[in-house]
């Protein structure tokens, strides 16, 4: 078991140049002796990327309390549900979290509800009936995923991949493919680098505080990918 989640956790490293260069590039020297424990080794990459996150220490530190506590009690919902439809629980895990804190009865202003804070459209299209369940959520929230993950085909890098999945979560896939077409590049040349530059000079739909939609969700991306990579060091260590 311990294997394979190795195996998955390198691969992702090898496939994320930026956080392989911070994390192997500037400590070097935490390079994993050939009689160092794996739980030490794993101990001291998940150290360095909270230490890079760009999370805010209350953030870091909710986000710690919650994967000893309330996180348990739904980890195998969200393996299962990866499972089924081909993604990455982590991932899964790290966007509800991001959208209510792993909290089934979370609700917005908005009318989105529940762990993966689905609108009422979405929910009806992955066939979830109550929001407010946490299975139904869970699942619904893996399907759609996975119907975004076979959806787009922009970006030249998996991480890249991700990083648009997460935009359309958040903004709209009808939002995201326009954005996209606005840039002057062929689809499959855009990066997320393009996309994030595009959706931070957006001018409209701005709040009274002046944050534009763009900016939330960039910001949005940028979080669940920091919970990401965080649940999947947590998780290398674990036997």
């Amino acid at each position: 078991m311990f294997k394979l989640k190795k195996i998955k956790t390198m691969q992702f490293f090898a496939k994320n140049s930026i956080i392989f260069i911070l994390i192997f590039g500037l400590y070097a020297c935490t390079k994993k002796p050939a009689n160092t424990p794996v739980s030490v080794y794993c101990s001291i990459i998940n150290e360095k990327l909270y230490s890079f996150s760009r999370l805010s220490d209350f953030e870091k530190n909710k986000f710690d309390e919650l994967t000893k506590s309330r996180f348990l009690k739904y980890k195998n919902d969200f393996i299962e549900a990866a499972q089924t439809f081909d993604i990455e629980w982590e991932l899964l895990a790290a966007v509800a979290f991001q959208e209510s804190q792993w909290n089934p009865k979370a609700r917005s202003a908005t009318q989105v509800k529940g762990m993966m804070m689905l609108t009422l459209p979405t929910a009806a299209s992955v066939g979830v009936t109550n929001r407010l369940d946490p299975i139904q959520s869970i699942y619904g929230g893996a399907q759609y995923i996975s119907d975004l993950k076979s959806n787009t085909n922009y970006g030249t890098s998996s991480g890249d991949k991700i990083a648009f999945i997460l935009a359309s979560y958040n903004l709209g896939t009808t939002n995201i493919k326009n954005a996209i077409d606005a840039i002057d590049k062929k689809p499959i040349e855009v990066t997320w680098l393009d996309l994030e530059g595009y959706l931070l000079n957006l001018k409209t739909s701005m709040d009274a505080e002046n944050y534009s939609r763009g900016q939330q969700t960039v910001d949005f991306v940028e979080r669940v990918r920091d919970y990401y990579y965080l649940l999947l060091t947590q998780n290398c260590s674990e036997s």
